[in-house]
């Protein structure tokens, strides 16, 4: 792993404040296993107004985001089901529910929980490319906690899957 450029990452994500336009494109998320629902529980951080331009590229018309509009939901579902996947077998992705989402300042909360029924998990395909197609810059930083261990993983543009193994 790339640790070096795990921490540069985590590093500039800290040094960027709320009231400077970002010129860094990033997201994280967060995964918890969670034995008793047998499910992963994910939840994606971006940034507001890259989220809109993602979601405006890809209909074709402006969106602005509202947590509670039924369409930015959909939206928001069918973005997130193209561009993230978990698999445990590969070629064979595990679906995805939409939970809802949430803006906090500046950034967009997104949240999906996904039934792996299995709780030895030995390897897991993950896929992450959020916004990729909008930043050819974009790093998605992916941590993973399962059963207590955190495994962490930097996702780019030319590289927007990997597995894990436990």
């Amino acid at each position: 792993m790339h640790i070096k450029t795990l921490l540069v990452a985590i590093l500039c994500l800290l040094g960027s404040t709320v009231a400077m336009a970002h010129d860094y494109h990033s997201s994280i998320t967060d995964i918890k296993f969670n034995p008793r629902t047998q499910s992963l529980q994910v939840a994606i951080k971006v940034y507001t107004d890259d989220l809109e331009n993602a979601l405006t590229k890809r209909s074709k018309s402006k969106v602005t985001y509202s947590a509670n509009s039924e369409s930015i939901k959909q939206q928001l579902a069918g973005y997130m089901a193209a561009s993230m996947s978990f698999e445990v077998t590969k070629g064979k992705p595990l679906k995805q529910r939409f939970i809802g989402s949430e803006e906090e300042a500046d950034v967009v909360w997104v949240y999906l929980e996904v039934p792996v029924q299995n709780a030895n998990l030995s390897e897991l395909y993950i896929k992450n490319a959020v916004l990729t197609e909008v930043f050819d810059d974009q790093m998605n930083i992916v941590n993973l906690d399962y059963k207590g261990k955190v495994q962490s993983m930097l996702l780019q543009r030319d590289e927007t899957g990997k597995k894990l193994t436990f």
